[in-house]
């Protein structure tokens, strides 16, 4: 007995991609009088819907990377201060400023850079006590930003800021104080 010859089966698999979502269908074919595939029918459809990424709170959906990237900023900062500082601290010691031995750099530790800061204005500090004083300067110090958005800042706090360092000019002369450093160390005697 002859084989029947085998009906071969098509199929096509239609997408939908969507902003938020993923659509398919799989349809089957036939043969169509002209001999080209035609759909027949649907074997299976569905979709996919997912988020979009957003957070629907009230600040405008911003992005849900947005609070992985400020976290991954703020790691990065404090990742830079405490290379900033090490570099500083093994510079220090290579020059001969800071001792070798931890428990004598820990003692410096105790002296107060404002005092120091303060005296080094009119008189010699050892070497241990200038490198205090500088280590302590390095701590606290702010930078200058580059950004292009912060120069569009909010012009009421570039107004408050400068108002602010004036005033500070103005009780540092009133009070006779040379720098920063001299001026603090009078407030906390």
């Amino acid at each position: 007995m002859p084989k029947k010859p085998k009906k071969t089966l098509c199929y096509r698999l239609a997408l939908d991609l969507g902003t938020t979502s993923l659509g398919w269908a799989m349809l089957r074919l036939r043969p169509g009088e002209d001999g080209k595939l035609q759909p027949c029918g649907i074997v299976r459809a569905g979709v996919r819907i997912f988020s979009d990424g957003r957070d629907h709170g009230e600040k405008g959906n911003p992005s849900l990377a947005v609070t992985r990237r400020n976290a991954r900023a703020m790691r990065r900062r404090r990742d830079r201060l405490l290379r900033r500082k090490a570099r500083m601290m093994q510079q220090l010691i290579d020059l001969g400023f800071f001792p070798q031995d931890a428990v004598e750099r820990k003692r410096l530790e105790l002296l107060n850079p404002y005092e120091l800061r303060a005296r080094g204005l009119d008189a010699a500090l050892t070497p241990g006590e200038f490198a205090r004083a500088l280590f302590h300067i390095n701590q606290r110090r702010g930078f200058k930003s580059n950004r292009r958005t912060d120069k569009g800042a909010d012009e009421k706090e570039a107004g408050a800021l400068k108002t602010a360092i004036k005033e500070l000019r103005e009780r540092m002369a009133q009070e006779g104080a040379r720098t920063v450093g001299e001026w603090l160390w009078q407030r906390c005697q």
